[in-house]
């Protein structure tokens, strides 16, 4: 059996994308596990990892949420990794490959001895690094390198994200790191929906609550003058107006071009006439307690989550993997 631990080296890596299509391009009986829960959605009134409910339903895996990723990290709670590794042995029953996905970031968990590295060499897993180009995470890669070798754990090389520049690939090659691939930008895959937005900002639906499954493709944060802004509006479909509640102006200005829904800050009730207007046109208005620089950072920073449902995204992923990586050197002989 093949164990493959995805490790990221930055916020926002693509590392469930990465998961997600490495999975789909796996050869024999796939198997996922991640050790530690993140972002968590309810389902019946269980509390499940998101990306744990997403593998369960795309693999077809027969094991619960709970034992696909059963822990949640706290420095001053800490998990044992015999807790984790009682999972791992439930899931890897029966499997050719496993999927490993690590935390947000490789060192969480270091200073209990169940970081990244740790767990991957208490399973016996290879390691793939994935991050993005920036400079911070290009470092990363080359620090993580050196420290797996303490690890005793095969590294298989690095795997890049949203990154279109080839030369990033050269450089990392010159510096003696092995590059697997370079997965580039996929507008299709920074959409998200509306529903998204609210369930990320706890946002309240004062109208629109059955438009929620509008894509958004753009965001615009309304700080100027309604005329300067309609010039812009007009050019960007499918946005998300940022905006204060107050700002009845810009709201009326947003309802006039094509617009997936209204966020108003500072928990400001918008106008009669706004809400008639929104409700005219489909376009949920969404009320947030915060000002209108705090949310614009959570929207921008928002990650487009992938439902077991959308085939369509799946299929891009699987397909976006598979054209971009080298899966007959990831996977080797198995």
């Amino acid at each position: 059996m093949r164990s493959l631990f995805i490790g990221s080296v930055s916020e926002r890596s693509g590392k469930t994308i990465l998961s997600l299509g490495l999975a789909k391009n796996a050869p024999g009986k796939v198997g996922y596990f991640k050790p530690f829960k993140e972002t968590i959605v309810y389902a019946k009134n269980r509390i499940l990892d998101q990306d744990a409910y997403l593998m369960k339903k795309v693999l077809n895996l027969e094991a619960e949420e709970e034992i696909i990723s059963p822990c949640s990290y706290d420095v001053f709670r800490p998990v044992s990794m015999n807790t984790m590794l009682e999972c791992w042995d439930k899931l890897r029953e029966g499997c050719d490959t496993m999927i490993v996905e690590g935390t947000r970031d490789i060192t969480t968990g270091y200073i209990h001895d169940v970081s990244g590295p740790a767990i991957a060499q208490a399973i016996g897993a290879d390691m793939v690094l994935v991050g993005d180009s920036s400079p911070g995470a290009l470092d990363k890669i080359a620090v993580m390198k050196h420290l797996l070798g303490d690890y005793n754990i095969d590294f298989k090389g690095a795997i890049l994200n949203m990154a279109d520049d080839p030369a990033v690939e050269v450089f990392l090659e010159e510096k003696g790191i092995n590059v697997l691939g370079s997965i580039p930008s996929i507008n299709e895959l920074k959409r998200f929906r509306v529903k998204e937005v609210v369930e990320s900002l706890g946002a309240e639906v004062v109208v629109g609550d059955e438009n929620l499954d509008r894509p958004v493709e753009d965001v615009m944060v309304g700080a100027m003058t309604p005329e300067s802004a309609i010039k812009y509006m007009r050019r960007v479909g499918r946005k998300a107006l940022i905006t204060g509640g107050d700002r009845s102006d810009i709201q009326m200005a947003a309802l006039s071009t094509d617009t997936s829904c209204l966020i108003l800050t500072g928990g400001l009730y918008p106008v009669k006439t706004v809400v008639s207007k929104a409700y005219e046109k489909g376009v949920p208005i969404l009320l947030v307690r915060y000002d209108t620089l705090t949310a614009a950072e959570m929207v921008e920073h928002l990650i487009a989550r992938i439902d077991p449902e959308d085939e369509a995204k799946i299929k891009l992923i699987s397909e976006t993997v598979k054209n971009n990586i080298n899966l007959d050197e990831l996977w080797g002989e198995v």
